[in-house]
């Protein structure tokens, strides 16, 4: 697994994140995206440019509670696998 962003700190009321990406890959927060931290998944309901990060959406993230306990996640992601890239 690579590391590709981490949770900065919950945004609003129902659940929203922000996010930092440490990657250009931007389909990493695409809809549906699956990302892994120590505590389990995280599927990506939806999301939005916000400042210099990602406004966040997570299926497992609903209250501001439980935004507040993904406050500093390490997000990680497979591999991508592209020719282009350097690894």
């Amino acid at each position: 697994m690579l590391e590709v962003g981490r949770i900065t700190r919950p945004h609003g009321v129902r659940g929203e994140v922000n996010v930092l990406l440490t990657t250009n890959r931007t389909e990493r927060v695409a809809k549906g995206a699956v990302l892994h931290t120590s505590d389990g998944p995280l599927t990506v309901r939806s999301s939005r440019p916000h400042k210099s990060g990602y406004i966040v959406t997570f299926a497992e993230c609903s209250d501001r509670e439980r935004a507040e306990a993904l406050r500093d996640t390490v997000l990680l992601g497979e591999p991508i696998d592209d020719p282009d890239e350097l690894w």
